[in-house]
């Protein structure tokens, strides 16, 4: 993952402002074909998430659990939650919007509201999110309101930090500029009246004391591996960040990203030298011994199994593969 064109530290934290501090809510559109690997990957932010697959079947991770959403239907992802989004098909240009937002745009934390009917659902453990079907009554007029709050933002709102919005179909018919902002508000809140007037009907997800160790794990031990990757690193040495065994390690690493803890060392050590080869006139010799390689056929030959291309070619066409 290139985590400082996605904006993720080493915890993997979102660290964008989404929307401004006056009106806190930003629209994005996930263009997901053209991650690597077809795949927003593993982050969290402070804010809620409401997210809608569109262009074909999408994989989605919360924590430790994986899901799958069909074309049309939605998911709600609370605030602190570890999550990711992968189109499932390479064929696919899925093209996802999403909003992120500050739960006072429903209503001031202070506020009755706020302690009545939004706090109970961000701040329930069981609920880290929860799918929207697009077959279901309710789920659907959630879905559609969710779809004038895109429009609304992607005509009048603030422009994405990516960017701008690529086309998506969006039913942009009767958008008035007047008072987006309350339009946008006052779409928000029924969404939030109708989730809570169904909580009941919305399935529990209950997270074990080990789901909630493996993320504190996992974010030590990236933390760990972010600010030594430079040096010489072992495995004992990732466990020891966390204080657990080596065979605890691995499992945590597998459990919420797919690989082993070295791999995800290699695999930050590769993106660090990309970054030295796109804009330092250093040679290889020198990339390879500042990001931890112990020798540069090693890192050559590190670096071709996971981009596909030696780092002098990678080099030579940094421009195309920036576009």
């Amino acid at each position: 993952m290139i985590t400082d064109i996605l904006h993720l530290d080493h915890t993997l934290y979102e660290k964008i402002q989404h929307g401004q501090t006056d009106f806190p809510i930003q629209f994005y559109v996930d263009e997901l074909y053209k991650f690597e690997n077809q795949k927003f990957p593993l982050h969290w932010h402070f804010e809620p998430e409401f997210f809608i697959a569109q262009g074909g079947p999408l994989r989605v991770q919360i924590g430790n659990q994986f899901l799958e959403l069909n074309p049309g239907d939605g998911i709600f992802v609370s605030g602190n939650t570890l999550h990711s989004f992968e189109q499932i098909h390479e064929s696919d240009r899925c093209k996802c919007p999403n909003i992120v937002f500050s739960a006072e745009m429903i209503a001031p934390l202070t506020s009755t509201i706020y302690q009545k009917y939004v706090r109970p659902i961000l701040a329930n453990v069981d609920l880290p999110y929860f799918v929207l079907y697009a077959d279901v009554h309710w789920h659907k007029e959630i879905l559609i309101k969710l779809s004038s709050i895109f429009a609304l933002l992607q005509q009048y709102g603030l422009e994405s930090p990516f960017g701008d919005f690529p086309d998506i179909h969006l039913n942009a018919d009767h958008l008035e500029e007047t008072c987006f902002e309350m339009q946008v508000q006052c779409n928000l809140n029924q969404i939030w009246q109708n989730i809570y007037q169904h909580l009941d009907q919305i399935p529990r997800v209950t997270q074990t004391q080990k789901d909630v160790q493996y993320q504190v794990r996992l974010q030590n031990m990236l933390t760990f591996i972010h600010q030594n990757y430079m040096n010489e690193v072992s495995l004992q040495d990732i466990s020891h960040s966390a204080n657990i065994s080596k065979s605890e390690a691995a499992r945590c690493f597998h459990s919420l990203l797919g690989c082993s803890p070295i791999e995800y060392l290699l695999q930050h050590r590769v993106e660090a030298s990309k970054r030295l080869l796109s804009y330092t006139i250093q040679n290889v010799q020198e990339i390879s011994l500042e990001c931890g390689f112990n020798s540069p056929s090693y890192f050559i030959q590190v670096f071709k199994r996971k981009v596909g291309i030696t780092p002098k070619e990678f080099r030579a066409n940094t421009n195309i593969l920036y576009d």
